[in-house]
């Protein structure tokens, strides 16, 4: 659901305290189900079935759809598919482990995973990623940031896969109808890998962090509030892709609303706002008076301070540096004089 927040000066900050991503210290397991839109059983016992799984177990698992044919296939949901190997639908997947469920063994089978997730739930984690998710209304993007934190010592080949999901798309399932409404649907990756970012190689020791910054551009068929963000790690060894954690984030949060705030500041931009080495403040004054630009971090805190003092009426340019800033994520550049405080959103690759 997408939360909505009064710009304010002081409520600005308190809304970035809400950004947290620090990565949680437990163990999740995945439930794919395999399935596709012109498949009856899908839409029978399948479709029953994973209903009764995401009841079960959503607030230990995560819980994805993959179509590999049909109307919901994407290029995504098909490499995730081919991943697992299948050979055919409906299937139910624990991690890569395929759980050879029918018709006839669904109840039994119902437990048994629940028993599983449960178990799993125990376990302490090697890694996990924590999500933090905003809805920007003036780009019409998705903007995530993510820390990965190591909680013990691995060897592998780690990758972080971001995926987005679709609680409640509404469309055709054979067996129920052109109305049906789908849960938990794969839909894509934010990255041109389906298999995500590559975080090591090898070796990595316990308490080692890695932050991301990613976007994604809004399809105008997605509805923002039955979206949900979906972090999981694979660990990859010979083209093969092995579940290792997962997050997500259910809560996609609007972001910092992105209209002028304040009549002494015009035309307020930052090029390009995904900061690779350099980025432009832009804006126009229509009175002298004494500004203050700065750039923050999601807590509020005060990364560098771009300008404070005396500016005329026209137009303004600072260049700010990657070099000047800290790690990648979601930074915060306001501009505030007597007249109010402007605020736009930065984002550092």
């Amino acid at each position: 659901m997408i939360q909505k927040f009064t710009i304010s000066i002081a409520l600005l900050l308190l809304t970035f305290s809400g950004y947290s991503q620090d990565a949680p210290e437990t163990q999740s397991t995945l439930i794919t189900k395999i399935s596709a839109t012109w498949c009856p059983p899908c839409g029978g016992w399948g479709w029953d079935l994973f209903h009764d799984l995401i009841s079960d177990n959503e607030e230990k698992a995560t819980l994805m759809a993959v179509h590999h044919s049909g109307n919901l296939l994407t290029p995504t949901s098909g490499a995730l598919a081919d991943n697992f190997m299948i050979t055919g639908q409906p299937q139910f997947f624990l991690g890569n482990v395929n759980q050879s469920i029918g018709s006839s063994s669904a109840a039994a089978k119902r437990i048994e995973v629940q028993n599983a997730v449960n178990e799993a739930a125990e376990q302490a984690p090697i890694v996990n990623t924590g999500i933090s998710a905003t809805y920007s209304e003036a780009t019409q993007e998705i903007n995530v940031n993510t820390r990965t934190e190591f909680f013990q010592d691995a060897n592998a080949n780690y990758y972080l896969g971001l995926y987005i999901v679709n609680d409640g798309y509404v469309g055709f399932q054979q067996s129920q109808g052109s109305n049906a409404e789908h849960e938990k649907v794969l839909v894509t990756a934010f990255t041109p890998s389906h298999f995500g970012e590559q975080l090591t190689t090898g070796a990595v020791t316990d308490g080692t962090t890695i932050d991301g910054a990613y976007s994604i551009a809004i399809d105008s068929e997605w509805d923002i509030e039955k979206l949900e963000v979906v972090s999981i790690i694979w660990s990859e060894s010979n083209g093969v892709y092995t579940y290792e954690n997962s997050n997500i984030s259910t809560n996609i949060d609007l972001a910092v609303n992105n209209e002028v705030l304040m009549e002494a500041v015009s035309d307020f931009t930052i090029e390009p706002t995904i900061m690779t080495n350099a980025s432009t403040i832009n804006f126009d004054l229509f009175d002298q008076d004494y500004y203050t630009i700065n750039i923050m971090d999601q807590t509020g805190r005060l990364v560098k301070s771009v300008f404070k003092g005396e500016l005329s009426a026209g137009t303004q340019r600072f260049t700010v540096e990657r070099s000047d800033l800290g790690a990648a994520g979601i930074y915060y550049v306001t501009i505030e004089s007597a007249a109010g405080q402007s605020t736009r959103e930065l984002i550092i690759r």
